[in-house]
């Protein structure tokens, strides 16, 4: 995926990266090790997703596969910046943010989700502050 003649993603594969990145994501936010959810991440998956509950639990596992050989957090996320575009990455930051704000220090992983959002995912504080942040 880092490679320079890499193709660039099918449309089919975006979800599943943007799914790998926000686990990957959400667990560095919290810190190791991971105290992320499994619920939580299946029900975020599929209300964005549209999805079963095993579907999304299936699409979880798939995502952690993609996380596992995906390159460093920085680099993943600069790579898909570049090939997705821009209301997915804002849809992933709501992700995030929904997921986070379930972790044990709620407020400390809300602010590394925006924190994230903006730097990894460029996406703008003012689209994040936008009052439904479920897409």
């Amino acid at each position: 995926m880092a490679a320079p003649e890499a193709t660039p993603l099918e449309p089919c594969d975006v979800p599943l990266a943007l799914g790998a990145l926000l686990l990957r994501a959400a667990a560095e936010a919290q810190g190791q090790p991971p105290l992320l959810r499994v619920s939580v991440v299946d029900a975020v998956l599929a209300r964005r997703h549209e999805l079963t509950p095993r579907e999304a639990a299936e699409m979880r596992i798939s995502c952690q596969a993609v996380a596992a050989a995906a390159p460093d957090t920085a680099c993943f996320a600069a790579l898909l910046a570049r090939a997705v575009g821009y209301r997915e990455r804002l849809a992933l930051a709501h992700c995030l943010y929904e997921v986070m704000a379930d972790a044990e220090a709620p407020a400390a992983s809300l602010q590394s989700a925006l924190w994230l959002s903006e730097h990894l995912l460029f996406v703008t504080p003012q689209d994040l502050a936008a009052p439904n942040r479920a897409n």
